[in-house]
């Protein structure tokens, strides 16, 4: 196993990393890590997703939408600070996570350039901010860049009277950018690398050029883990029925969950609105409603998802009680007082209000009378109607 370069340099990661502790990451992402015995290496050419040249010479100028970009440095011979710096962003999310990043080699197709004299390589560094975008990049508020490069090439161009103009491959490949490369795919999926020189000028063909053959490339060589390869999303399986049916008031919410595993084993499942999560109170079984309880499982090549649906409904009637009984005598003179009723229901509680009472008793006649009770809840629910018999005699006249 070939050891980092660790005096080459590493790049600070932002969110408050030091130089040293990236370097650490980068040091265990290269040297540790799934590799599997019988995983086949997979070759990726990407090509940036947004790139730019700045320029000192006009510090408010945009050039994103050109076909071509350049690096150059301060012109020595005039003093004049015409400076070239150009920008390029990766979109790292096709490499599965866990994959072991074997080689990364960015390169770049130059048509033109000229020898200043100096230091002619075109280096690369790190560039950890990537909210930049090619639309709006200007040398104002260009992205700082990290720590040393991660990689360089040398092209060399003559007088510019010297013709024809030849094409070059600007290249780069070494362990750091790898290693680079590998961080950033685990966290959040985006390279940004800035390209500059501070003795040569070079012309280089961009994203937007016509002939793709010829735009920048980062090739990226990986070893994903043995079974990404075959990996698809989990499968997630219920348990119980999709739709449960609770009756209000009388059977308790329990969630009887879900499982899920993909190729690899189980898989965590997740659950909203169960009533054991931070997502939701969960089914009232207290009130009558159509609740919903979603679960999903997550790997790195998708998700899964399923709900399930909870009835709360109630269709059982109050239950009824006569105080005093069903049959009742009344010494006649006087007037007759009910002695009352209780209605309550399991769903709805006391539904006491809303008993319909008919029948009537003059308790100043003599004879025998009925009244009779029914008792509903909010849901429709009938209770058997119930009647007292009230007997009135003994008048003292």
């Amino acid at each position: 196993m070939i050891p980092l370069p660790l005096p080459f340099g590493f790049p600070s990661l932002r969110l408050s990393r030091s130089k040293d502790s990236l370097a650490k990451m980068l040091l265990a992402v290269s040297l540790c890590g799934p590799l599997a015995a019988n995983a086949t290496p997979i070759t990726v050419e990407l090509e940036p997703i947004d790139d730019a040249m700045v320029t000192s010479a006009m510090p408010w100028t945009n050039y994103g939408s050109q076909t071509g970009f350049a690096v150059s440095p301060v012109w020595p011979m005039a003093g004049v600070d015409s400076s070239r710096e150009t920008f390029l962003k990766f979109d790292l999310s096709g490499i599965p996570q866990n994959s072991q990043v074997l080689s990364a080699r960015l390169r770049a197709t130059a048509h033109d350039g000229f020898a200043y004299g100096g230091d002619g390589n075109v280096y690369t560094h790190f560039v950890p901010d990537d909210s930049w975008s090619e639309g709006s990049l200007i040398w104002l508020n260009k992205p700082a860049v990290s720590g040393a490069p991660v990689g360089s090439w040398w092209l060399w161009y003559d007088v510019r009277h010297v013709q024809p103009r030849p094409e070059q491959l600007g290249s780069t490949e070494t362990v750091v950018l790898a290693s680079l490369v590998r961080y950033q795919a685990e966290t959040d999926n985006l390279l940004s690398l800035r390209l500059s020189s501070p003795g040569y000028e070079t012309f280089y063909y961009a994203s937007e050029y016509p002939d793709a053959s010829k735009r920048p490339k980062l090739e990226i060589r990986y070893e994903p883990p043995a079974c990404e390869l075959i990996r698809p999303p989990p499968t997630l399986t219920l348990r119980g029925s999709q739709e449960m049916i609770l009756q209000c008031g009388m059977s308790p919410w329990q969630d009887p969950g879900a499982t899920a595993t993909d190729d690899c084993g189980p898989v965590a499942v997740e659950r909203f609105n169960s009533g054991a999560d931070a997502y939701g109170p969960g089914p009232n079984a207290n009130a009558e409603g159509t609740y919903a309880v979603q679960y999903m499982a997550r790997n790195p090549y998708g998700d899964t998802s399923a709900v399930r649906t909870i009835l709360v409904e109630d269709t059982v009637p109050p239950m009824f009680q006569l105080n005093g009984g069903t049959e009742l005598h009344h010494t006649c003179g006087s007037q007759w007082v009910d002695p009352g009723f209780v209605a309550l229901d399991a769903c709805y509680g006391n539904v006491t209000q809303s008993v319909q009472v008919s029948g009537y008793v003059n308790g100043w006649s003599p004879g025998t009378y009925t009244v009779t009770y029914q008792a509903t809840d909010s849901a429709g629910n009938s209770a058997l109607p119930v009647t007292r018999t009230v007997h009135v005699a003994n008048c003292p006249w």
